[in-house]
């Protein structure tokens, strides 16, 4: 496309530009903005030239945390694009009598929780992963635990062909297998993994190193290992291992650990077969608690099921947990719930638990919500 040309003549003692038409209309007003020169009167000669206009404080304030979120969401992007991150978490509160109890009681059913997670593909099968999780109480807001911040999971590790390593605060191999034979997963009033487990054991381990092997025709190994990490302890590290099956409608399951601290220890085998109108699970465990003496063996006894209802699932197990020496029944309980999934991400459930060695109280119960995101 060629130039515009323009010839300048006189009118009225001001320069005009004379346009050439063969110039398209569109740069003809080009040239004529560029060429139009403005005639000054006496009014608009003596009038100040304004001031250009200035964007308040909180404007511009606004402006510059815009451009950062954008910024920061450009780098999240980048961040996502090469590996996978997630953030999720659990707010779980209900209102329950405990066991025990004659009081009510705003319970975390399941245990409020925000956790990221992540996978990174290295290449060659080979993947990266972490896992961090904080757990607080939902009613009032607190951390749940007022020695560390990530109370849940906090793992960092490598997965391929060979299995997966994580080293961290990571869940120990028999309670792994105890969550998955107890109906309630370990949670609410009417869980069963004390029983299960003998006694409160930890749950999870602080400075292991935790492998999981591939799975082979559905059998998979755990195995555990904790540092000591205190000068001149007498006590003996931690370890754990668990081996599971699973095939079609059936499961089996044995898990071991034993704690450094006099030498408590817990064996657990577990089965369930699953019928398709119910599951039946069951389960025995023999050894010594943690905070009972070695000589003092206990074991432990659980038959359970559940059972799809509608939208929701009916739970139902008994337990028996006792001393062997001298014989003494420690805990007898029933219990059963139904938990209605109002959605795929939010549960309503309803839970009664009675344990007949209680001296008072023997009866508990729950009603809660709980939503995952």
């Amino acid at each position: 496309m060629g130039q515009a040309r323009c010839v300048q003549t006189h009118c009225g003692g001001h320069r005009k530009p004379r346009l050439d038409p063969r110039v398209s209309t569109q740069l003809r007003h080009v040239r004529m903005v560029h060429f139009a020169w403005p005639v000054a009167s006496p009014a608009t000669a003596r009038a100040p030239r304004r001031p250009e206009r200035q964007l308040i404080p909180e404007v511009e304030d606004m402006k510059k945390s815009l451009i950062a979120l954008a910024v920061l969401g450009t780098l999240a992007a980048t961040a996502q694009a090469q590996s996978n991150v997630t953030l999720y978490g659990r707010v779980d509160l209900g209102v329950a009598r405990n066991l025990g109890d004659d009081y009510m009681v705003m319970q975390n059913g399941s245990g409020s929780r925000l956790g990221v997670r992540g996978v990174e593909d290295l290449g060659g099968g080979l993947k990266a992963l972490f896992n961090i999780e904080h757990r607080f109480n939902a009613d009032t807001g607190a951390v749940n635990s007022t020695s560390s911040f990530w109370n849940g999971r906090s793992v960092v590790g490598l997965e391929g062909g060979f299995g997966q390593v994580v080293l961290g605060r990571e869940y120990t191999p028999a309670r792994n297998i105890a969550n998955r034979a107890d109906p309630w997963g370990g949670d609410t009033v009417a869980r069963m993994e004390p029983i299960l487990f003998g006694a409160i054991l930890p749950t999870r381990q602080n400075n292991s190193i935790t492998y999981t092997s591939p799975s082979f025709n559905g059998l998979r190994a755990q195995a555990q290992l904790t540092m000591d990490e205190v000068p001149g302890n007498d006590n003996k590290a931690f370890y754990g291992l668990n081996l599971s099956y699973g095939a079609g409608p059936l499961s089996l399951a044995y898990g071991y650990d034993k704690s450094g601290v006099d030498d408590n220890t817990w064996h657990l085998v577990t089965a369930g077969y699953d019928f398709g109108s119910f599951r039946l699970i069951g389960a025995y465990g023999q050894g010594t608690p943690e905070g009972v003496a070695a000589a003092d063996k206990h074991r432990s006894y659980m038959i359970g099921a559940t059972a799809p209802v509608g939208a929701g699932e009916v739970k139902l197990a008994y337990g028996k947990l006792e001393a062997v020496d001298p014989d003494q029944d420690v805990s007898s309980k029933f219990a059963v719930g139904y938990h209605y999934a109002l959605s795929k991400r939010t549960t309503v459930y309803f839970d009664v638990a009675n344990d007949r060695e209680l001296a008072d109280n023997k009866t508990g119960f729950d009603f809660g919500l709980k939503h995952n995101f």
